[in-house]
């Protein structure tokens, strides 16, 4: 009885240290879930014939993206030192 009373008031007391594990972990599930659900998705597979024709524009847009937030993830850190 008593060890069940000191691992219960252990576990109150460590919930708070653990929920955002717990949490995380809920998240990092159904973001799984939901890209393995995507390609099973009528809509997607319409829209994915649809960009197959334009994928070199969205390539460049992605370079273009990436290579702003690398430079200015690069000048942040020259001014903040």
């Amino acid at each position: 009885m008593i060890v069940c009373k000191l691992s219960f008031n252990n576990m109150k007391k460590s919930i708070k240290d653990y929920a955002i594990y717990f949490l995380t972990l809920v998240l990092g599930v159904a973001i799984f879930y939901m890209f393995n659900s995507i390609d099973s998705q009528q809509a997607m597979l319409q829209v994915s014939r649809f960009t197959k024709t334009n994928y070199k524009a969205d390539d460049i847009n992605a370079w273009v993206c990436i290579c702003i937030c690398s430079n200015y993830t690069r000048i942040t850190n020259c001014i903040c030192k």
